[in-house]
């Protein structure tokens, strides 16, 4: 039994439903195009550099953390250490003020609590939403991907392709439900910081669901173009079966037809809800950039209320010190804080200069340099000590023989007021003695009052240098400590850095790959030929695709029949039915024969495709030359051609359709002929596959691309050879770079015509310089550059000081050759003090008028050292001779070495900043006016984006015979080049860009 539809009652009806089928799938397939795979791919990189701002900015809020962390540690234990050291007078008991201080500060902290709490329930419901989410994801069962066959009416889920191949930074689910008791006064921030990392968490997890979506979508394109293929394979079975056949066949044929247009509807509709589930994921990582931007301000905030609250407690402290303590002691403090604030100035100094260096070697050796001087510092201190030591020893020493001898004075006095001897003499000897033992003892004891204070002296100087010793090594173990901290710290950044990098490299990569696409035509694409209204353009639409690089055409000459006139009919005579034959001539191929037809009418139904390349040669065969048709006659078994025609294809361009329709005249060619004049007409039809409009935007594509490969191949040239010359190069020697950019608002010597500008120069003893010639243009943009390599020796010197750089400007259309239209003066001079020339100068004719501007760069390619006999004097030079060195300037007494700027920070100010008037046109576009082909041969003459570089170049062989006559006035003689000698050249000056004056 057959399974007939109601609807197919007939074989037109179903190609009727199958020309409607073909008007969808067209339709569908344009909006496929719309969707580009690298839109997607350049939002998953822009998302992902975003991500790795946020990871900068959430290192750069620890790094603040950890710095507050630190400063209320040490303050802290500052405090416990003043509290237990026994200096000065120690305070019994804390003010009644003071416990009211810190009652406010525990209600203060307990707010913040609260608050940090409100907070982790945001971010727990946030995360109970992404669970949520994620279980509905894997609920999804295996064979969620295989479509069903019969349509149960259910929304089918689709699994995103968001977040595939994405790196999780942070802490898993397992370990995130653990708990982590805070660090004291900074429980607040390092909560913040875990719900910023579980944000970044769910955003990276968004992104693989975005990924996977964009795998899914790329499954789903490669089913529609399979379905495409096989759509368009039955669309020929059916166009074939058309005209005959079995209509039970074509009749099943169509309802499979019909089968796999409702399975493309099916699929568009699983596209469809892929699109709004992307654009959902879109939404939702946009919700969480703002939830993220929230949480850093609360951070900020959060910030701010703690340097709040810091500034308090240093206010409270000062109170407590003023109120409660000694004087000693508030000095004590006092000197503590400005220790510690000069610390962090250092530290923070050091840490400027560390990264400012990015830890070069040089700064490394001054770190170990200034190590070694403190440990030597602290050796010789040492020494000192144990120095002083030995001497407190032997004064205690001493002190000790003095107290000796004291007691055996004493002993001595009571004995001999035992004894009272009767003897006169021997008292007045003893009398004598005792004076002289009362005497030395007052010596003693004034000796021995001064080595007690130096002692005391020498005991409060060992304490300071103990604690100034002590503090020499905590700073030590700081500033090491934070070196290494730094040093970890640059090494990971290196590695972001490196990622980065790489990232870009790919970039790169990509776009070098789609620009040689565009411009070697590596790409192709097809052309398929719509049905025409037009009787005679009717051809089937799928055998008419044909397959064209990128910059190529088909162009398509068809020769339908010729008809003859009553003349022609007289020339062939008795034969009523002549054999003819055509052939036509195009371009560049080979010639093509039609078929030989016999009538008076011939019909030859010739058609001649030739695939070109849109470029010059073809647009000026177009424009110019004409297609040559002749007609030929059989006369046996040769021919004989008896008349001609010429076709012209210039309403080709012109046209919008890009079809050409019409008869041409055929005029007799024979020499017995001649008499005939017209021989009949032929009519014929020329069109073009690709229209014209998208043909030129194919070509500047394609020319576009080509110059840019062009360029920078040349510049990647250049720099390496630059580095070859840089090596191979003789010290002495420098390269000097001459660069013409453009001219602005330059008048013709007659006002009838614009001129054909092009200028010429001479530098030093080199040959004379011209540059290529831009034609028909007032603001010529020129971008002529060269170099000259020079010998840095007194005759440059000499040259730079003394001479300046005349730049003639001549039109290649006037006819005196001793005129020029312009002239600009630069003088020389920056050059020899190393600094380089960039300006806009004004340009004078020969009558001394002013005729517009020019800007002109003058640049050194190494750093330019004068020789040292070129800045003295002769007699100085006589009297110091040749071989003594010359010593290096001293600095002035208002500079110094510190004080010295970069070469960045000088260029920055001193560089000229020029306006866009001063490179641009009125319309802000380059000044710039593409030259018209003059070849009117049939040669090939440069195009529009080739005229800058493949104009006529002229060089130093053909300036003698083809540019003007230039005499060099301010030139200098320049002795003949004798060998350098070996002296030492004067320190060189800072490279800075200087303004002309005018």
């Amino acid at each position: 039994m057959d399974f007939v539809p109601a609807r197919d009652t007939s074989v037109t009806s179903g190609l009727d439903q199958s020309q409607g089928q073909a008007k969808r799938v067209s339709n569908e397939r344009q909006m496929i195009a719309k969707l580009d795979p690298a839109e997607l791919q350049d939002r998953y990189l822009r998302l992902y550099d975003d991500n790795l701002i946020l990871k900068q900015h959430a290192r750069k809020q620890e790094d603040k953390i950890k710095r507050l962390a630190t400063k209320l540690t040490k303050v802290v234990e500052d405090k416990k250490k003043s509290e237990a050291t026994p200096l000065g007078v120690k305070v019994a008991g804390r003010g009644t003020e003071t416990e009211n201080l810190l009652d406010e500060y525990r209600n203060k902290i307990s707010e913040l609590r609260d608050q940090n709490k409100l907070l982790k329930q945001r971010v727990v419901l946030s995360q109970q939403q992404l669970q949520a989410a994620q279980q509905m994801k894997k609920s999804q069962t295996l064979y969620d991907n295989v479509s069903s066959r019969i349509d149960t009416g259910q929304s089918k889920r689709i699994p995103s392709p968001l977040l595939h191949n994405i790196r999780v930074i942070g802490p898993r689910d397992s370990a995130r439900n653990t708990g982590t008791t805070p660090r004291p006064n900074t429980g607040l921030l390092e909560d913040a910081r875990v719900a910023n990392k579980q944000l970044e968490e769910s955003l990276q997890r968004a992104h693989q669901q975005l990924s996977t979506y964009e795998q899914q979508m790329e499954s789903l394109r490669q089913q529609l173009q399979q379905r495409d293929g096989e759509h368009e394979q039955n669309l020929l079975r059916l166009r074939s079966q058309a005209t005959g056949g079995d209509s039970r066949t074509n009749l099943q044929e169509n309802i499979d037809m019909i089968r796999l247009q409702r399975d493309l509807r099916d699929k568009s509709d699983e596209l469809r809800r892929l699109q709004t589930q992307s654009t959902n994921f879109e939404s939702q990582n946009r919700s969480l950039q703002v939830t993220n931007a929230e949480l850093l301000k609360e951070i900020d905030r959060l910030d701010r209320q703690i340097k709040d609250e810091q500034q308090r407690t240093v206010q409270l402290r000062t109170e407590l010190r003023n109120g409660s303590r000694s004087n000693s002691v508030v000095y004590e403090l006092q000197a503590q804080i400005e220790d510690f604030r000069r610390e962090c100035e250092l530290l923070k100094e050091a840490n400027a200069k560390l990264v400012s260096s990015a830890f070069s070697g040089d700064r490394d050796r001054e770190f170990r340099e200034k190590e070694r001087a403190l440990k030597l510092q602290i050796a010789q201190l040492e020494a000192a000590m144990r120095a002083d030591l030995g001497e407190r020893g032997t004064l205690l020493d001493r002190l000790t023989l003095e107290k000796e001898i004291e007691e055996a004075l004493i002993i001595l006095r009571q004995r001999k007021q035992r004894q009272e001897p009767n003897f006169d003499f021997l008292q007045k000897v003893d009398d004598e003695k005792g004076q002289n033992l009362n005497r030395r003892l007052l010596e003693l004891e004034s000796q021995l009052a001064e080595t007690a204070n130096e002692l005391e002296k020498t005991r409060n100087l060992l304490f300071m240098q103990y604690k100034i010793n002590r503090d020499y090594k905590l700073e030590v173990d700081c500033v090491q400590r934070k070196l290494d901290e730094n040093q970890s710290e640059f090494q990971s950044r290196i590695l972001e850095s490196g990622q980065l990098l790489d990232i870009r490299a790919e970039r790169i990569q990509k776009l070098e790959k789609a620009l040689k696409d565009v411009a070697y035509g590596t790409r192709q694409y097809r052309v398929q030929e719509q049905p025409a209204v037009d009787g005679n353009l009717t051809n089937d639409l799928i055998e008419d695709a044909i397959e064209l690089e990128r910059g190529q055409n088909l162009i398509e000459v068809h020769i339908s029949r010729a008809s003859f006139n009553e003349r022609a009919l007289e020339y062939f005579g008795k034969n009523t039915d002549p054999s003819t034959f055509c052939s036509l001539e195009f371009f560049e191929h080979e010639l093509q024969m039609t078929p030989i037809v016999k009538g008076r009418t011939p019909e030859y139904n010739f058609t001649a495709q030739y695939i070109v390349n849109v470029d010059d040669f073809l647009l000026y065969y177009l424009q110019k030359e004409y297609t040559v048709i002749e007609l030929h006659q059989t006369v046996g078994q040769s021919f004989q051609t008896i008349a001609r025609c010429k076709l012209s294809l210039k309403q080709l361009i012109e046209g919008n359709q890009g079809r050409l329709h019409g008869t041409a005249k055929l005029i007799a060619s024979h020499q017995d002929t001649i008499d005939i004049g017209t021989f009949g007409v032929v009519e014929y039809w020329v069109r073009l596959r690709v229209p014209m409009e998208q043909a030129f935007r194919l070509l500047k594509e394609k020319m576009k691309a080509q110059g840019y490969l062009v360029t920078t191949s040349r510049q990647a040239t250049k720099t390496a050879d630059d580095i070859d010359q840089q090596r191979e190069m003789d010290p002495n020697m420098n390269e000097l770079t001459i660069a013409i950019l453009s001219c602005s608002n330059v008048k013709a010597s007659s006002p009838d015509h614009q001129p054909d500008l092009y200028c010429i120069y001479k530098f030093y003893d080199f040959a004379d310089h011209d540059t290529i010639t831009i034609p028909s243009s007032n603001n010529p943009n020129i971008d002529d550059r060269a170099q000259y390599p020079v010998p840095m020796d007194a005759d440059l010197d000499r040259y730079l000081k003394q001479a300046q750089l005349t730049i003639f400007v001549f039109d290649d259309r006037d006819q005196k050759d001793d005129r020029y239209v312009a002239r600009a003066d630069i003088p020389l001079l920056p050059l020899s003090h190393d600094n380089q020339i960039r300006g806009t100068f004004e340009m004078h004719n020969d009558r001394g008028e002013n005729n517009g501007t020019m800007d002109v760069t003058l640049k050194w390619t190494y750093s330019y050292t004068p020789p040292s006999s070129a800045t003295r004097t002769p007699a100085q030079r006589l009297k110091s001779g040749s071989s003594v060195p010359r010593e290096p300037l001293a600095l002035l007494p208002d500079e110094s070495i510190s004080g010295h700027k970069t070469l960045a920070e000088k260029q920055k100010e001193m560089n000229i900043k020029l306006k866009s008037r001063d490179v641009l046109g009125p319309g802000g576009e380059p000044r710039t006016k593409p030259d018209v082909p003059r070849n009117s041969s049939g040669s090939r003459s440069p195009t529009f984006a080739e005229q800058p570089r493949n104009g006529r170049q002229r060089t130093s062989s053909n300036a003698s015979s083809h540019s003007k006559q230039v005499s060099f006035d301010n030139r200098i003689d320049r002795a003949q080049p004798r060998p350098q000698t070996e002296d030492h050249l004067t320190p060189s000056e800072t490279s800075r860009t200087v303004s002309p004056g005018k």
